[in-house]
């Protein structure tokens, strides 16, 4: 099974994406507490592997088997054991601000995140044990490498040089990727296994930001692949070649790209020297309804979301009337488009300000939203003293990336793994 790295493997990359977060009660299942696995001494039982299960399912609907999620157990036990060997243990204080930073990249209230996991069988013990590991990681990794990473200031012009700012007359591509390993099985065999991850996506069983803070072994998996805006001439020559004939909203096939294979994602383009970015300050009203109710207890709802959007007038009547619909209903603050998933997105960046969306279905029932005001931040040319800075922040964290992949190999290579 290949290393996977992320700060945040649980979540959506999307803030309004949590919206789409199921209202169903899981099934209840026996408990199992027999060892499955033993790591260095420390025992991962099924009663774990059930628990991470849920917990993967519930956050982005991921199709996983218990022999991944074995795999993902395992891993954050090194990492746990390896931060502790350096005296790094994470507080509940660490804990509560990661799992705080979470909910606030969904755009949600961590405590309605936390009863959403509780209400599909995943204890606050278990979603923070995996909170705690990738909070281990994070500080373990600058910790031991930071003062290995060198930036010279001829790696940094080579960089530039090299085209790693993007030129002001390029079109530019907010991007975000999936990579994986080539391991000891080669190539084809990971081809093969991004092959499967992409129909993942096709199938929308699982969104691309959590797949690559699950799977990713690159930098940007705790980011949820995320790699910004992205000129073409800052691009390899492989993921160049891919993206150029790429739009808005696709996925790349699997490619070959310095050694790893990747899947890449376009989430945006914009021409020649920058355009406007824009942000939404949302509200909304949300008539819950469950994603697989009878088709006339769906009529229902949807003609209850109707009335609702009849009453709301503006923002302020949102915050009037939110006692009265699901908890999830009032101020969802501001949110770039990127955050948004198509449904939203499609009927806010067709509103004006204070305009009144039509009901929008997601799997918690029917939301109407309200474009409260809206931003545009237009892009300005950045120093080239900034530039440079940029660069050498990029350079560090891809050698702190390579370190971080090479350090879960070697703790995989030496650790004693019993299987039961």
């Amino acid at each position: 099974m290949t290393t996977r790295k992320s700060l945040t493997r649980i979540l959506a990359s999307c803030a309004l994406a949590a919206l789409v977060l199921g209202t169903t009660l899981p099934h209840a299942v026996a408990q199992d507490y027999s060892p499955v696995v033993i790591v260095n001494d420390e025992i991962v039982t099924g009663y774990e592997i059930d628990q991470r299960m849920s917990l993967l399912e519930a956050a982005g609907g991921a199709r996983v088997t218990r022999e991944e999620v074995t795999e993902l157990l395992i891993d954050d036990i090194l990492r746990i054991q390896a931060a502790r060997r350096a005296g790094i243990v994470p507080s509940k204080e660490e804990i509560d601000e990661g799992f705080a930073e979470l909910s606030r990249s969904q755009g949600r209230d961590p405590g309605v995140m936390r009863q959403y996991f509780r209400s599909r069988g995943v204890t606050d013990k278990h979603l923070d044990q995996q909170i705690a590991a990738e909070v281990a990681w994070r500080n373990l990794i600058p910790v031991t490498y930071m003062p290995r990473v060198r930036v010279s200031e001829a790696e940094i012009e080579a960089a530039m040089t090299d085209g790693a700012m993007a030129a002001p007359t390029e079109p530019q591509f907010q991007l975000s990727e999936i990579r994986l390993p080539v391991g000891a099985q080669g190539q084809q065999a990971a081809l093969a296994e991004a092959t499967a991850l992409l129909q993942q996506l096709q199938t929308g069983a699982v969104n691309f930001g959590d797949l690559a803070r699950q799977r990713s072994v690159g930098a940007t998996a705790p980011t949820g692949g995320d790699l910004g805006w992205v000129g073409v001439s800052t691009m390899s020559p492989a993921m160049g070649q891919v993206v150029q004939r790429m739009s808005k909203d696709r996925v790349s096939a699997p490619f070959v790209d310095n050694g790893e294979v990747v899947i890449v994602g376009v989430r945006d383009t914009r021409g020649p020297g920058g355009s406007s970015s824009t942000t939404y300050r949302l509200a909304q009203l949300v008539v819950g309804v469950a994603p697989d109710a009878a088709p006339s207890i769906a009529s229902l709802a949807l003609q209850q979301a109707q009335s609702a959007r009849a009453r709301v007038s503006d923002c302020a009547s949102v915050e009037a009337l939110k006692g009265q619909y699901l908890p999830i209903s009032g101020d969802l603050g501001t949110l770039t488009i990127r955050q948004m998933p198509p449904p939203v997105r499609d009927a806010v960046t067709a509103l004006p300000v204070g305009g009144i969306s039509e009901p929008v279905r997601s799997n918690d029932g029917f939301h109407i939203i309200v474009v409260c005001d809206r931003f545009e931040d237009a892009s300005a040319p950045t120093p080239a003293g900034s530039d440079a800075e940029r660069v050498r922040r990029r350079l560090m964290n891809d050698k702190l990336g390579r370190y971080s992949t090479s350090l879960m190999r070697k703790l995989r290579r030496e650790a004693v793994i019993e299987r039961r």
